[in-house]
């Protein structure tokens, strides 16, 4: 599926996303290498990643930071996405990203702390979960508690506590970009819905939510993904 990652394709996917100041902001190949993942593409990936730092070699004052952050960014989203799309997609894609980052560019500490206590990471979590969720946090961790209460617990501590509420390389609102990236492929419209509202609470303009959820779906039909219900839209 590399072949369905043309330069034309892509230069249509990165114009689609408001360009902004500094390029490693322009969150569209983090949601393009997510959607990539989620669509069980994993050869997509390394396309990205060599025409985002491609373009990043054009602009001038680029340093060795704005490169890593870029591939962290990839690195990190894809992680988080695997919450969504399941494991074996996230670890193909990251696989795949590792093979074709420079060396120099590869991470090979933890960036996440893993002596953190069992309270702080719940707290995080719940703090992002209610920031994602606004006035609608309350019902949907109680149908979260209704359904399973161990789901509760899982998504609150593991999911979002230590997996989606580390925020110093993704922030709050790529975390949400990297929800919505995630479950468009995965035909789940009322997560869907969620999180597209969800990235407006975390700081996104519509305008840029706009661009992620139809980045995603060009990704997904060109991917041949099936989709079997209507895409929410905000």
């Amino acid at each position: 599926m590399a072949d369905i990652a043309t330069p034309e394709f892509l230069n249509d996917l990165k114009s689609l996303y408001p360009a902004p100041e500094n390029y490693v902001d322009g969150d569209w190949f983090l949601a393009a290498g997510i959607a990539f993942s989620s669509s069980n593409c994993p050869e997509g990936v390394p396309c990205i990643l060599r025409y985002a730092l491609d373009d990043l070699e054009k602009l001038p004052d680029i340093s060795n930071e704005d490169r890593r952050l870029l591939v962290q960014k990839m690195r990190d989203g894809i992680f988080k996405s695997g919450m969504i799309s399941g494991y074996p997609k996230a670890i193909n894609a990251l696989v795949s990203l590792y093979e074709a980052t420079p060396e120099e560019l590869r991470d090979t500490e933890l960036l996440r702390d893993p002596n953190r206590s069992k309270e702080d990471v719940a707290a995080a979590g719940q703090a992002y979960f209610d920031s994602t969720y606004g006035d609608t946090a309350v019902t949907v961790q109680s149908l979260l508690r209704s359904a399973y209460p161990d789901l509760e617990h899982f998504t609150l501590t593991l999911g979002y506590g230590y997996v989606y509420a580390f925020l110093e390389v993704t922030s709050a609102k790529e975390t949400s970009f990297t929800m919505i990236s995630a479950l468009i492929p995965n035909d789940t419209p009322r997560q869907v819905e969620w999180h597209l509202t969800g990235a407006i609470r975390n700081g996104a303009t519509v305008e840029e939510v706009r661009a992620v959820r139809e980045i995603a779906l060009r990704i997904a039909t060109k991917a041949g993904v099936s989709l079997k219900h209507e895409v929410p839209n905000i």
